[in-house]
């Protein structure tokens, strides 16, 4: 398991995971998914969904070799997201398409992902207070990602 750890900027309440670089057939930007849901899968990653804009959040990125090393808690509760790696790299990206963090891909084809959030409520009442400079970290994901195994 590979772990990268970095803080995003957050606009229009969305940040992405996707194939990096490449021109997007299904464009993760353009797909919202229902109301609460915190991702969105899309052919060319995942629109990550944040409860507002304007903040930075921590990202924890985790990037198994397969579904049987992601951890019980995280793999048992979450809804799965899936992705198609078509390059040998992933990016997490801002609305800008700003990189914020590039890591290798763990293989071509299918990914698969988990996402968990810990700080909406606190990111959302902080950006929504008079004093909101500065909101970093409140919001913190984690996304574990690994191949899908062709059966």
């Amino acid at each position: 398991m590979a772990v990268h750890e970095v803080s995003t900027s957050v606009y229009f309440a969305r940040f992405y995971l996707v194939s990096y670089p490449k021109q997007f057939e299904e464009d993760p930007r353009l797909k919202r998914g229902p109301e609460g849901e915190l991702a969105v899968s899309a052919r060319d990653g995942l629109g990550l969904n944040s409860v507002t804009s304007e903040h930075q959040a921590h990202v924890r990125l985790e990037v198994f070799d397969s579904a049987a090393d992601v951890p019980p808690e995280l793999f048992g509760r979450q809804p799965l997201y899936s992705f198609t790696s078509s390059s040998d790299t992933i990016a997490l990206l801002d609305s800008e398409n700003h990189p914020a963090l590039q890591v290798p891909a763990p293989a071509a084809g299918t990914i698969s992902c988990v996402v968990a959030c810990e700080g909406r409520e606190s990111t959302c009442n902080a950006r929504h207070h008079d004093r909101r400079e500065n909101i970093r970290d409140i919001e913190r994901r984690r996304i574990a990602i690994w191949p899908e195994q062709a059966p």
